[in-house]
């Protein structure tokens, strides 16, 4: 029984720390793992901005007149040109005494386009009172300017029925005096003199009259 009392001892005193241990860890409170991202204050989101669209630069239409005449030569032809706008249409006229072009089209944005039978073409830039462009005709091209002109200068058309006989006729009349024109009867040309500004042609004995842009431009 001596023997045996450290014994029973020992073994009371592990029971007991095996009791406290368990209390121990009955009693304390948890032990909990924080991330600090948990316990930082919240920082609010950042606004995003959407990058405005870069504004598109609007495009400046170049001025086109409401109404002009010009007229000049083309170079390196010896014939004249007559170029007329009217609200957006316009209409041209080339001759050089023995063959002529008829043209018509739109003026916007400072540029006149022309168009006619065949291969009749005309392009210009209005700037300054000028037209200066590009005549395409007989299958060649050549330049041009032409200034505003004002009446009796100009460009004047006929049409009229002479003797059974269609007749048409284009006259160019530019500032310093200089003329040209043709005269049609039905399809051929006709040895018609050049009437004076402001008077009547005569084909075949009969007055024919001639008549300016704003009389015959809404027949094109």
């Amino acid at each position: 029984m001596t023997r045996l009392g450290p014994v029973y001892t020992l073994a009371a005193g592990a029971v007991m720390a095996v009791a406290l241990g368990v209390a121990s860890a009955t009693t304390s409170p948890a032990t909990r793992t924080v991330n600090a991202q948990d316990d930082a204050p919240a920082t609010p989101a950042r606004a995003v901005t959407e990058a405005s669209p870069t504004p598109e630069v609007a495009k400046t239409a170049r001025p086109t007149p409401a109404k002009a005449d010009y007229a000049g030569r083309v170079t390196g032809n010896g014939g004249l040109i007559a170029v007329s706008v009217r609200n957006g249409k316009a209409v041209g006229y080339f001759c050089d005494g023995r063959v002529e072009a008829w043209m018509k089209g739109r003026a916007a944005d400072g540029k006149v386009t022309l168009s006619g039978r065949g291969d009749a073409s005309l392009t210009a830039r209005l700037s300054g009172g000028v037209a200066a462009g590009t005549l395409g005709f007989g299958g060649r091209k050549w330049s041009f300017k032409a200034p505003t002109v004002k009446k009796p200068s100009g460009l004047y058309r006929a049409t009229a029925l002479v003797r059974g006989a269609d007749v048409r006729a284009g006259w160019i009349y530019l500032d310093d005096g200089t003329r040209v024109g043709l005269t049609l009867v039905g399809d051929e040309v006709a040895d018609v003199p050049i009437p004076e500004p402001g008077e009547n042609a005569v084909v075949d004995g009969v007055e024919v009259d001639p008549r300016d842009v704003d009389e015959f431009i809404e027949e094109f």
